[in-house]
C-alpha cells in the first residue's frame, strides 16, 4: 500500500527520457499512436493512464459510453501503475509508439512537451470556455502552448482529526484567519492535553505542496524562468518553523516522524487517531475521510497575515489529459479528450475520482450525485475560489526530483546532523544541479 509520503509526492524519477529528443517534430521515423483515419468521429486511438481498480473501471465505463456516441472510433485501453507506468511511456516515445492519449503528470509535462511530444490542445480546437480561471493555465507551456488539459483539480490543504481536537478540549482553529504560529500553538496545546504517543501535528518539513505555499507567501516561487525561485532566507525560515514543530512538542521527534511518512496511510498517526493535523492535496480527501473515525475536517493553510485572501493558494491539476503530438488520429483523439473533460455524462462517469472537474458545468452537474466524502473536496475548492493567487509555473526539466532533495535536508536537519541554514543551502545547491 502507498505511504502517506509517497501519497503526497509522488516524486518518482522518470529514466529514458533522453531518448525523447528523437521524437520532436522534425525527428524521422513511424508515425506512432493508433493509427486510422482523419476525422473526428473514426479512426483508432490508443488511451494509456495509470490508476487503481477504480479508477479503471471509471475509465472503461467513459469510454464505453463514448462509444455510443462515436461508434466508428475504436480505442484501445492500456491501463498501469503509477510505479512502472512512467518507464513504458519513455520507452513507447523513443520507439515513436506513443499512445494518442495519456494521462499526464505535472512533474513531467515539460519533460514531454519541451521534446516535442505533445499536441497543442487549444490550436487543435478543444472547448475551454466552461473551465474554472485559472485551471486551464496550469497546462500550458510556452513553447507548446496547451500541453494538456487538467483531468481534476486540487488545492493544498490542512485535514483536521476532529476526534483527537475533541479529546484535548482544544477548538477548530478558524481557517481564514489562522497564521502559522497558530498552527504550531494548536497542536501544541493538542500535544500537552492528550497522553504521551499522541501529538497535534504531523511534521510536514519534507512537504512540497506546503513548501510551496510557504515561499509563495514570500513572493517567491518553487520555480521561477526554469530555475529555482526562491531564495536561501526564505528556504532557512521554512527548515526553522520545521524545526519548531519538533522541538515545541507540536509533532513526533524525528525518528517518529519518518516512520509515520513510511507507514501506509491507513496506519498513519492520523488516521489512528494519534494525531491532529495533517496535511494533504484535496484529492486525497475522500480516502482519509474514509479512515479517520469520525470523518476529517478540511482547512485552509494558514498565511503570514492572517488573511485567506493572502494565502497565495492555486489550483493544481491532479492529472491530465495530453495527446500525441505524432497521433494519427489527432481530430478523434482531441474529440475524445473533448468529451472526457467537457461531457457531463463523462462528468457522472468519472467523478471526482481524478480530482475535481476543472469544467464548471460538468462540475455542477456532478455535485447532486456525490457522497459526503468527496463533497467535502468540491466544497473546499469552490471556498478558495476567489482566493488563488496566480499560477505557478510549470516544473521544468528535473524538476521531479525536488521532493526527494526537500525530504533529504529537512530529515538531515531535524536529526541534528545539519542547521536549518544548511539545509536550506542544499536544497537550492542540490535542486539547482538537477535543473541544469
Amino acid at each position: 500500500m502507498i505511504d502517506r509520503r509517497s501519497a503526497l509526492a509522488l516524486g518518482l524519477a522518470v529514466p529514458g527520457l533522453a531518448g525523447l529528443a528523437a521524437c520532436g517534430p522534425n525527428a524521422s521515423g513511424g508515425t506512432g499512436g493508433g493509427g486510422g483515419g482523419g476525422s473526428a468521429d473514426s479512426g483508432s486511438l490508443r488511451l494509456a493512464w495509470w490508476g487503481n481498480p477504480t479508477r479503471n473501471e471509471n475509465t472503461e465505463n467513459a469510454v464505453a459510453a463514448y462509444k455510443e456516441s462515436a461508434p466508428d472510433v475504436t480505442i484501445s485501453l492500456e491501463p498501469g501503475e503509477w510505479s512502472g507506468y512512467w518507464d513504458k511511456l519513455a520507452t513507447q516515445t523513443a520507439g515513436g509508439d506513443f499512445p494518442d492519449v495519456v494521462q499526464m503528470d505535472e512533474k513531467y509535462l515539460a519533460e514531454y512537451g519541451e521534446r516535442g511530444a505533445l499536441l497543442d490542445l487549444a490550436g487543435a480546437g478543444l472547448d475551454t470556455s466552461e473551465f474554472v480561471e485559472g485551471s486551464v493555465e496550469v497546462g500550458e507551456l510556452a513553447d507548446v502552448g496547451l500541453a494538456a488539459i487538467n483531468a481534476g483539480l486540487n488545492a493544498f490543504a490542512f485535514a483536521i482529526n476532529p476526534v483527537v481536537f475533541e479529546q484535548a478540549g482544544v477548538e477548530i482553529p478558524d481557517d481564514t484567519t489562522w497564521t502559522w504560529d497558530d498552527v504550531i500553538d494548536t497542536a501544541v496545546a493538542i500535544s500537552e492535553a492528550t497522553p504521551d504517543g499522541t501529538w497535534g501535528m504531523t511534521q510536514v518539513g519534507s512537504v512540497q505542496g506546503l513548501f510551496q505555499v510557504w515561499v509563495r507567501q514570500a513572493g517567491q516561487d518553487q520555480y521561477k524562468d526554469g530555475a529555482a525561485g526562491f531564495d536561501a532566507p526564505t528556504a532557512t525560515a521554512w527548515f526553522e518553523w520545521a524545526k519548531r514543530i519538533q522541538d515545541s512538542g507540536a509533532g513526533p521527534d524525528a525518528s517518529t516522524s519518518v516512520e509515520d511518512a513510511a507507514a501506509s496511510m491507513d496506519q498513519s498517526l492520523f488516521n489512528t487517531g494519534r494525531i491532529g493535523m495533517t496535511v494533504l492535496w484535496s484529492n486525497q480527501v475522500v480516502a482519509h475521510d474514509a479512515l479517520a473515525e469520525k470523518g476529517i475536517l478540511v482547512l485552509r493553510p494558514p498565511s503570514v497575515a492572517g488573511s485567506a485572501a493572502e494565502a497565495q493558494l492555486w489550483y493544481k491539476a491532479s492529472m491530465y489529459w495530453a495527446v500525441s503530438a505524432k497521433s494519427a488520429n489527432p481530430e478523434a483523439a482531441v474529440a475524445f479528450v473533448d468529451f472526457l473533460v467537457n461531457s457531463p455524462e463523462a462528468g457522472k462517469v468519472l467523478s471526482v475520482e481524478r480530482g475535481v472537474p476543472g469544467n464548471l458545468a460538468v462540475r455542477e452537474s456532478i455535485v447532486g450525485d456525490l457522497d459526503e466524502s468527496s463533497k467535502k473536496a468540491v466544497d473546499f475548492l469552490n471556498a478558495i475560489e476567489s482566493e488563488l493567487g496566480a499560477p505557478p509555473e510549470i516544473t521544468p526539466q528535473g524538476g521531479g526530483e525536488f521532493e526527494a532533495i526537500l525530504t533529504r535536508a529537512s530529515d538531515d536537519m531535524l536529526f541534528g546532523t545539519i542547521t536549518a541554514e544548511e539545509a536550506a543551502q542544499r536544497l537550492l545547491d542540490e535542486l539547482s544541479a538537477a535543473l541544469s
